[in-house]
């Protein structure tokens, strides 16, 4: 555990007060009003959220050896640098100044230069207010480093600005997607952080997911059942519903409604090897090959077949419920899902 800093119960007051600024939803944030000033450093981002200031503090590197080099969600801290910890009170349990965050939750994070795209994967203890604002957050020593901050062995404490990434708050009404013709509004949602396969062959979203995820799987629900014909699909604009899809063009008619593509992308399988973000995703990964494209949403498998065998669900374009190999398939994720 790596953690943070030790204090009295006024933080958790403190913290309280920001969090009920900020949660909302699976991500914990709400910070709504447009903002230009984040997202031009490294690892950049586009906000949804108008920056706050909070309190942070510093841990890590070879003057804090006590702090690890693993965070609770169980990544290296070495291999994963643009890190934070949540905070919190005097307890581990009550870490959750900001609204307790999933791990992998990103935040653009500023301490008055350029931003940068960090996640939480780690949590702390809380400690007194820093300048006037609660202590809530807590960097990686190497993420303070991005950001300007003085290395002083995991003494450090000042503010910075955090906001959400877009991809975490984007209203559904703002993506390319949500006027599909005929699309629902939206899919049906359900609590937990996991998409369920419904007795139609829909799915239904989870309530907490962002909403670039919701309408992915509206998207997707828009043509499930669809027939599969080798190269269907390709050459039409993504806003349309085509009579017939291969495996890469409802991929890319599910990403679109998700605000994830162009309307005039027409990529292959092959193009998504390349396509995003190396490795898997928070909510959705792409496994991608020169013949074939799959990705799972939200726990549930998009392909057009029941690759995993018997109780795979449908046998055409559509959701699966179960896991398939991906033996010879190259990783993939939209940044920030």
């Amino acid at each position: 555990m790596a953690g943070g800093r030790s204090g009295g119960l006024a933080a958790i007051v403190a913290a309280l007060v920001l969090s009920a600024m900020l949660v909302a939803g699976g991500t914990g944030l709400a910070l709504l009003a447009a903002v230009g000033g984040l997202g031009a450093g490294s690892g950049s981002g586009v906000a949804c959220g108008a920056p706050v200031t909070v309190g942070a503090t510093e841990y890590g590197g070879p003057g804090d050896p006590a702090s690890g080099t693993v965070g609770a969600s169980g990544v290296s801290l070495l291999a994963n640098p643009d890190s934070f910890a949540e905070l919190g009170g005097t307890t581990f349990a009550s870490a959750d100044a900001l609204g307790g965050l999933p791990y992998g939750t990103a935040l653009l994070i500023s301490a008055g230069g350029p931003a940068v795209v960090a996640r939480k994967e780690d949590f702390g203890l809380g400690g007194g207010p820093i300048d006037g604002h609660p202590r809530v957050i807590d960097l990686w020593w190497r993420l303070a480093a991005a950001l300007g901050i003085p290395y002083e062995d995991g003494r450090w404490a000042g503010t910075v600005q955090i906001a959400p990434v877009a991809a975490e708050c984007a209203p559904a009404s703002s993506l390319p997607g949500a006027s599909l013709p005929g699309a629902p509004p939206g899919a049906p949602l359900v609590s937990g952080s996991r998409a369920i396969l419904l007795a139609d062959g829909q799915a239904a979203a989870p309530r907490s997911a962002p909403a670039a995820v919701r309408g992915i799987i509206a998207a997707g629900n828009q043509i499930v059942g669809k027939p599969y014909v080798y190269g269907g699909g390709h050459g039409l604009p993504l806003d349309s519903v085509a009579p017939s899809y291969d495996c890469s063009s409802s991929v890319a008619h599910l990403l679109f409604g998700g605000g994830l593509l162009p309307v005039g992308a027409d990529m292959t399988s092959g193009d998504f090897e390349h396509w995003g973000a190396p490795g898997p995703g928070r909510w959705v990964t792409i496994y991608a090959s020169a013949t074939h494209v799959f990705m799972y949403v939200a726990g549930l498998r998009w392909d057009t077949w029941n690759a995993a065998g018997p109780g795979d669900g449908s046998d055409g374009i559509g959701w699966h419920p179960l896991a398939r190999s991906d033996v010879g398939f190259v990783v993939r994720h939209p940044p920030g899902l």
